[in-house]
């Protein structure tokens, strides 16, 4: 192999310190060292591939990590590369050998490869004493292991060390100074905040207390305003119900009414049939008495004057068979005129039942708004609650406190005016339910006196009949 040249002093001299380029991040890794060593063991070692701008040169850079005294620097110029080209046959460019060896910097990343760092042969090294190891590229397999690549390798001298160990020192003063000033940026940032955060606990807190009286004012007032309109609810139900009880007594009164009327027309059929019997009772008695004048015809010689007297009793009797003839006809248009009347009145009364069902549907539907009026009340309380739950869930972030605030207030706002809708529609059914109950009893108290007034025009037309048959 060849010695080490005056490349390596490239690398640790500060005035090319600049055209220095690492080809791979400085990556940690296991190597195996073994050979002419004590025995073979892994160690964790920290890996560094360098190259230099312009010049053909690369260096592969092995420091211990338990102790980085200890590093071994591998280094290839275009001489040594044509020597390796060489010695283990390689048909690749530079460019290419370096693109290789960081491919296989990768495999051993990932465990595909191993690095092993071998002892060189004393025999060989006894006249080039600077090269000490071979730097190898090791594929592990079950016979023989493969190597890929072997490069000469030597433990870095005390300059070397000493340049390197500088170079991560000042690297690590420069880390530690810029993450002071980063502290410090962060504990003025900080102490602002805090005291940002302890203005607007303040004013969250003004806010809580003002919300808090603004509520409590608020649910005072609506509390006051629902008893009230519970307690007029109930005094109209009340009187509703006093109402309907009072309808359905005189529906009730009204419908004995009918069945008197019923029957005083069952007793008028009644009448009917029997004046229908006397008739036939007297025309019975019209033929007797025919027979009887025929036989006083036989005997008219001896009894004239009792001919002449049965004469005016047979004109009588024919008088009175027309009178009850007209009496008859009269009864009969008596009973169709009451039939009539009793059809109107049946007529007008489901009306009157259906003007009823719809004003009871109207109150229906009113005390349903009410219902539901008291429903927006009860889920307004609620998103009320609601509200102050997220507000006081949301004063841990500062910043957006703000604009949650005016959100809240805005909802605040909209709620206001959902609750005066929800009064005014209240007010408009308070205004509303007294003049229909007004309507309904103004209804009713006509239903009274309407059917008072027939029932006794019936009475008399009824008792106008009945008084004829005495008189008769």
């Amino acid at each position: 192999m060849w010695p080490p040249g005056s490349e390596d002093s490239y690398f640790s001299n500060m005035d090319y310190s600049k055209n220095v380029v690492s080809i791979l991040p400085s990556v940690e890794m296991l190597v195996s060292f073994n050979g002419d060593m004590t025995r073979s063991n892994k160690r964790s070692c920290l890996l560094y591939a360098e190259r230099m701008d312009f010049k053909e040169l690369l260096q592969l850079r092995l420091a211990e990590k338990s102790d980085q005294r200890r590093m071994y620097i591998t280094t290839v110029d275009s001489a040594s590369f044509q020597d390796l080209k060489q010695d283990q046959s390689l048909n690749v460019t530079f460019s290419g050998f370096m693109d290789n060896v960081v491919r296989m910097l990768k495999d051993c990343q990932s465990g595909k490869l191993e690095l092993h760092l071998t002892g060189r042969d004393q025999n060989l090294s006894a006249g080039r004493e600077t090269i000490d190891y071979h730097l190898q590229f090791v594929e592990i397999r079950s016979f023989k292991n493969l190597v890929h690549l072997s490069l000469p390798c030597r433990s870095a001298p005390l300059n070397t060390v000493l340049f390197y160990i500088n170079i991560m020192l000042d690297t690590s003063h420069k880390k530690q100074y810029m993450l002071e000033q980063n502290i410090q940026q962060i504990q003025v940032e900080m102490n602002s905040q805090r005291s940002q955060m302890d203005r607007l606990n303040t004013e969250n807190s003004k806010l809580r207390e003002a919300l808090a009286e603004n509520t409590r004012i608020l649910e005072e007032k609506h509390t006051v305003e629902i008893q009230q309109f519970q307690e007029k609810l109930a005094k109209v139900n009340e009187q509703r119900s006093n109402e309907l009880e009072r309808n359905r007594r005189a529906i009730s009164g009204i419908q004995a009414q009918m069945e008197k009327a019923c029957l005083e027309k069952a007793d008028l059929k009644s009448a009917q049939e029997q004046a229908e019997k006397r008739c036939q009772t007297l025309a019975e008695e019209l033929s007797c008495c025919k027979s009887r004048v025929c036989t006083l015809k036989e005997q008219n010689d001896k009894l004239h004057g009792d001919l002449a007297n049965a004469r005016k009793q047979e004109r009588k009797l024919e008088y009175k068979i027309e009178d009850l003839k007209q009496h008859t006809a009269e009864l009969q248009d008596h009973i169709q005129k009451s039939n009539k009347e009793m059809a109107n009145m049946s007529a007008e009364l489901e009306a009157e039942k259906k003007i009823l069902q719809t004003k009871r549907k109207a109150l229906e539907m009113a005390s349903e708004e009410i219902s539901k009026a008291n429903q927006i009340i009860l889920k307004q309380s609620q998103e009320l609650l609601n509200h102050k739950k997220t507000i006081a869930w949301r004063t841990e972030v500062a910043l957006q406190q703000e604009k949650a605030v005016q959100a809240k207030e805005s909802l605040l706002t909209l709620r206001e005016e959902e609750l005066r809708q929800a009064r005014n529609t209240i007010e408009k059914l308070r205004e509303e339910i007294p003049q229909q109950l007004q309507s309904m009893r103004l209804f009713a108290d006509g239903l009274e006196q309407k059917y008072s007034k027939q029932i006794l025009i019936l009475k008399e037309r009824l008792s106008i009949p009945s008084g004829k048959e005495n008189r008769r």
